[in-house]
């Protein structure tokens, strides 16, 4: 019984999710903010990231 209602929740919110990205997809205005938007969505929602192998200056020795 516990396990259907945790599958039910889990798909409710999977749903609302999918709800969400896609509206967030039909509000763009054209289609460079569209792959834009697709882009932010795919890296994880975040506006850029840092990636860098260099290690920080207090750590050289």
């Amino acid at each position: 019984m516990l396990t259907r209602l945790a599958h039910r929740l889990c798909a409710l919110f999977t749903h609302s999710r999918e709800r969400e990205r896609n509206a967030f997809l039909a509000s763009s205005t054209d289609l460079a903010d569209l792959e834009r938007r697709m882009r932010l969505l795919d890296d994880g929602g975040h506006p850029f990231h840092v990636h860098s192998s260099l290690m920080p200056r207090d750590w050289i020795a």
